[in-house]
């Protein structure tokens, strides 16, 4: 009987057991730099953002934040290229791309998808006109966040460049206005121009709560740059906030300031690394910094407002007035919302009764606006998203998300259409990426400096004996006698 012979694998041609290495390595390049489309267009936007304020679209005949117009020309030109952007992001399958983002930032894409439930809710609970600032205010900045941290780790600074930058100019542009005392934009609220006691820059703002606002995170965000950056960055954005006229924003930030170098040279003589540029920089910052703006700014004419009212004037009072509006919404409107038709409607109550000029605390309108149970949700995500960001970076980007929330807190900016939070999400990724890159180049660097260095020559060791052999060599010296 013949033995059974083992089958043999089916034979394939030459063509196709040719390797695929290069259109694999093709496809695998076209997936990595995908990134490349949304990160540009999402670059664009900022500089939309920074550029084009509220003031300067109404100017320019947009009807952007006035009664009037067409939905489209309320959403501003940056967010359309930040929505673009995303769309490119979602290239191939959007599904697989949603998990990988989700993935990739938990936080970002939770606002997001918070974002555009509690948008479509305000649409159907209370129209376009109250819903209108979800777009720019809360989900720009969450897809703008998506976008830089699909883009590599070398490539993530260039957005915190371009805010700095521009922000400079900013900054620059503000000390110009309140020296000469015009303005480049008219201030304006809505259509209406703005006439104030005391002068308050606007520059490429449009607002000077939104310019200190913007200026007093940055005070904190550059001190992941090198020294030489920062005394010359620190005081030129000091000097600036006191154009903008902005006493909160500046006593905030230079007793975070002032606090941050304390704790820092604290914790270096306790773990006995002590840093002399840390012991000269303290008293320079509480002594020499302050004393610098201050001349800079008399000798301008700077901070009338702040040096002035420096005190609890009704402008402060009106923070503490605007919970009186919590006496009008229904337990049903104080759960689901009471829409912005019937806040202002309470509004205009409290102002014939009481002092109060508006309600400068985004967390109050929102809550009044959406109700209490979205608001927990949307507010728990900001809160995420925010904390999810700072902490991949050093001390300063926490303390600058603090200084933030501290200073929207009170205004009602995040409840209103700004850009500020897509400015802040746009630093912190930036500037957290700058400190991971130092971080790895440092821990790089060390390892190279160790092959490098010949290794020393240890002392030769004595050979081992046994015990056999020690006491045969003490009796042949004549000690086991």
């Amino acid at each position: 009987m013949a033995a059974v012979q083992p089958a043999l694998p089916p034979r394939r041609s030459a063509f196709l057991l040719r390797p695929l290495a290069p259109a694999a390595a093709a496809a695998g390049r076209r997936i990595d730099e995908r990134w490349r489309w949304p990160l540009a267009l999402g670059c664009l936007g900022l500089i939309l953002y920074l550029l084009l304020s509220d003031n300067l679209l109404v100017t320019m005949g947009i009807p952007y934040n006035v009664p009037r117009g067409a939905f489209p020309f309320k959403i501003h030109p940056g967010s359309y290229c930040i929505a673009l952007g995303f769309l490119l992001l979602l290239r191939g399958n959007p599904w697989r791309r949603l998990v990988q983002l989700f993935r990739l930032s938990p936080a970002l894409t939770g606002l997001t998808l918070v974002t555009t439930a509690i948008m479509l809710y305000a649409l159907a609970q209370f129209g376009a006109s109250g819903a209108g600032f979800f777009i720019d205010t809360w989900l720009a900045p969450a897809l703008l966040g998506l976008i830089v941290l699909q883009a590599p780790l070398d490539r993530r600074p260039a957005v915190f460049w371009i805010v700095l930058w521009l922000s400079a100019a900013n900054a620059l542009i503000g000390i110009g206005e309140a020296a000469a005392g015009d303005r480049l934009v008219p201030y304006m609220a809505g259509d209406k121009l703005l006439v104030e006691e005391f002068f308050r820059a606007t520059a490429l703002g449009g607002h000077p709560l939104t310019n200190a606002l913007r200026t007093a995170v940055l005070i904190f965000v550059v001190l992941v740059l090198p020294v030489r950056s920062r005394l010359l960055l620190v005081p030129l954005f000091a000097i600036s906030l006191l154009a903008f006229g902005s006493r909160s924003a500046l006593a905030s930030s230079l007793m975070l300031l002032f606090a941050w170098g304390l704790v820092s040279f604290m914790r270096g003589i306790v773990s006995r690394h002590f840093d002399p540029r840390l012991a000269l920089g303290i008293p320079m910052a509480a002594l020499v910094v302050p004393a610098a703006v201050a001349v800079v700014a008399l000798s301008l004419g700077l901070g009338e407002r702040v040096f002035q009212e420096f005190y609890w004037d009704d402008s402060a009072q009106s923070r503490l007035l605007a919970f009186q509006i919590f006496r009008f919404p229904t337990l049903d409107e104080l759960l689901w919302g009471m829409g912005a038709a019937r806040i202002e409607w309470a509004l205009d109550h409290l102002k014939g009764s009481t002092t109060l000029n508006d309600i400068e605390n985004f967390w109050i309108l929102l809550m009044l606006q959406v109700g209490m149970i979205p608001f927990v949700f949307l507010a728990g995500s900001l809160l995420a998203t925010l904390w999810s960001l700072a902490r991949m970076g050093s001390t300063p980007l926490k303390l600058a998300t603090l200084l933030f929330l501290m200073l929207a807190s009170g205004s009602n900016s995040l409840a209103t259409k700004t850009q500020s939070l897509a400015i802040l999400v746009a630093l912190l990724i930036g500037a957290a990426a700058i400190v991971q890159r130092e971080v790895a180049a440092a821990t790089g660097a060390a390892p190279e400096r160790q092959k490098e260095k010949p290794p020393e020559p240890q002392p030769r060791a004595a050979p081992r004996r046994s015990g056999f052999q020690l006491l045969y060599r003490a009796r042949s010296n004549g000690n086991g006698d």
